[in-house]
């Protein structure tokens, strides 16, 4: 069965980048996060252990620099010193000396949205994970290079969502937490039905939340009522055996009788049975005078 995280990804693979620039945003991600090369040897190597991210990175490297490229199980390695070299001016990891300076995301291959969002999808597809909104909310970019990390938040904020950082086991992680940034990520990257799934997941959760605290909040009240009901039934008992009830005012032995014959009535339901009815606030104060009563009684 497959994961959200790889359901997510099969989404973004069949959603191909549409105009050379923004194929270029991703070709400069998949080498700044899993790429490596020599401009001295003429190396360029890019590594992933999935095959169709893989094939997507090969489609597009050749689409846009119309030459052939060569995989093998978890890499792509090209051997062509022009080739390399036209690919590393292409999408800016390089420096004035024309030698890597280290992932870095060069302004000019993000300067319009859709190639910021084309990046981040790429960042996605070969570093990223989120975790199934059934069991929790989690979205997270891993990254090797502090300076990519940063640069990597600068470029989600101006989507206005708002990045956290740590770093965990030599690498600089990028994540979200909460279940609307991850929504909105997921909007960036144009992963739809991902997040509609995630959306769905977020309101079942709420309808259970809500329903939960009405469900505790009665409960609370049932037990309370039952308490009191317990509280007040035994001291009109004690007062019918050590004092008798006849000898109560009108008021308070109609309403010990009341009490006695209803246990399970609220103050409301109570107040009715009396004649004349009275309001919940009159039945607590007499049912409040039967507890004294009864404190008295027992010298407490």
């Amino acid at each position: 069965m497959l994961s959200f995280s790889k359901k997510v990804k099969e989404e973004l693979l069949n959603k191909p980048s549409k105009s050379r620039h923004c194929a270029l945003a991703e070709i400069a991600a998949y080498i700044n996060l899993c790429g490596d090369f020599s401009l001295y040897e003429g190396i360029l190597a890019i590594h992933c252990e999935d095959d169709k991210i893989l094939n997507n990175v090969k489609t597009l490297i050749e689409e846009f620099f119309h030459c052939n490229v060569i995989t093998s199980e978890t890499s792509i390695l090209i051997k062509d010193k022009k080739l390399v070299g036209d690919i590393v001016h292409a999408t800016g990891v390089k420096n004035k000396y024309k030698e890597y300076l280290g992932p870095v995301i060069d302004p000019m291959v993000v300067n319009m949205l859709c190639c910021k969002r084309a990046y981040i999808k790429a960042a996605f597809l070969c570093s990223g994970s989120v975790s199934d909104p059934e069991k929790g909310y989690h979205l997270e970019f891993v990254n090797s290079s502090y300076e990519h990390a940063r640069q990597l938040c600068s470029l989600l904020e101006q989507f206005g969502v708002s990045p956290k950082q740590i770093e965990r086991k030599g690498h600089f992680v990028v994540y979200f937490k909460e279940g609307e940034q991850i929504v909105d990520v997921l909007n960036i990257i144009s992963a739809h039905s991902s997040l509609l799934q995630v959306e769905n997941s977020r309101v079942l959760k709420e309808m259970r939340n809500n329903v939960n605290r009405k469900v505790n909040c009665e409960t609370a009240n049932i037990n309370k009522i039952v308490s009191a009901s317990l509280r007040q039934t035994e001291a009109i008992k004690y007062i019918q055996k050590n004092m008798g009830l006849d000898n109560l005012p009108v008021n308070l032995k109609q309403m010990a009788l009341i009490r006695m014959e209803y246990p399970d009535m609220s103050l409301k339901e109570l107040g009715s049975k009396l004649d004349p009815p009275i309001g919940k606030s009159g039945v607590n104060h007499r049912l409040g005078k039967l507890c004294e009563i009864a404190e008295q009684l027992k010298g407490v």
